[in-house]
């Protein structure tokens, strides 16, 4: 088992490392910043991404936190699993690097992919998570119908050239085999929905309020069914499927303000597909 970092990167307070991790045949890559004694946050990837997605929100959060963020095996530096990959299994490689680590009790945002395998990990480890942040999770599917009407009602919102740019060099990065095992592993799981409903920990949902790969709608889909969980709802205006990227400002405020148990929230509620603010104090959805 060996350890290498790379030259760490300025951030607006602390340095990004790059951490390598060699063991049993497999390389595993992640990123950490922020006060050593700082309570842990975890960022789980989608799809095609890696750690660069969060480049925008690393130096907000770790101002606050000891910052993590994993490239899921096959995405980013780290190397495809030699076995089948699966939801379950990405829980489980979450569950085994957090041993690896010593971090027994942690803050967890997950994106997409990252926010289905998020939610698996929380409801079968609850005691290991003290609040979790679900970013558009995958899992659950709205028909084609649906789809269809929300993408003529959407509203149209202007994407960075940057970050289309390191949307596209993260997916050309990741093997085609890859790309397609994990589409399989997001359309063949059946857990998601008992998941939600399985969740006991404080639960933010965030969804970009023009987000055309997962339809705002599954956020209140996804809200009906934490019915064990502290839940709240909210929407990023003009955010995308990576409002992170392109409506960071935004994803990290009500990030940071859930994380922080700050006392006053924003909800957003939508009303014919187009979210419509709502001003709420220490309100429970």
């Amino acid at each position: 088992m060996k350890f290498f970092r790379r030259t760490p990167r300025p951030t607006s307070v602390y340095p990004i490392e790059d951490v390598y991790i060699y063991r049993q045949g497999h390389r595993l890559h992640y990123q950490v910043s922020g006060p050593l004694d700082a309570p842990p946050l975890v960022l789980l990837h989608g799809i095609g991404g890696s750690v660069n997605w969060w480049q925008h929100n690393f130096p907000a959060f770790n101002r606050h936190f000891r910052t993590y963020a994993l490239d899921l095996p096959g995405f980013g530096f780290s190397w495809r699993l030699k076995r089948a990959f699966s939801i379950d299994e990405g829980a489980g490689y979450l569950r085994d690097w957090l041993d690896f680590l010593g971090l027994d009790r942690i803050n967890l945002l997950g994106h997409s992919m990252g926010g289905h395998i998020a939610a698996r990990f929380a409801a079968r480890h609850p005691g290991r998570v003290n609040r979790l942040v679900l970013a558009a999770p995958s899992g659950l599917w709205v028909t084609a119908w649906e789809r269809l009407k929300w993408l003529r009602e959407m509203p149209k919102v202007s994407v960075p050239l940057d970050q289309t740019l390191s949307i596209a060099t993260g997916t050309m990065r990741t093997d085609l085999l890859t790309l397609c095992v994990s589409l399989k592993a997001i359309i063949s799981d059946r857990g998601a929905a008992d998941a939600l409903a399985q969740l006991t920990v404080p639960t933010l949902l965030l969804w970009g309020g023009s987000d055309g790969v997962l339809p705002p709608a599954l956020g209140e889909r996804a809200l009906q069914l934490l019915q064990k969980a502290p839940a709240r709802l909210q929407y990023v205006e003009h955010g995308t499927h990576n409002m992170m990227y392109d409506q960071a400002e935004q994803f990290n405020r009500k990030t940071l303000g859930f994380l922080l148990n700050r006392s006053s929230i924003s909800i957003l509620v939508p009303t014919r597909g187009i979210p419509e603010r709502l001003n709420l104090s220490e309100s429970l959805i």
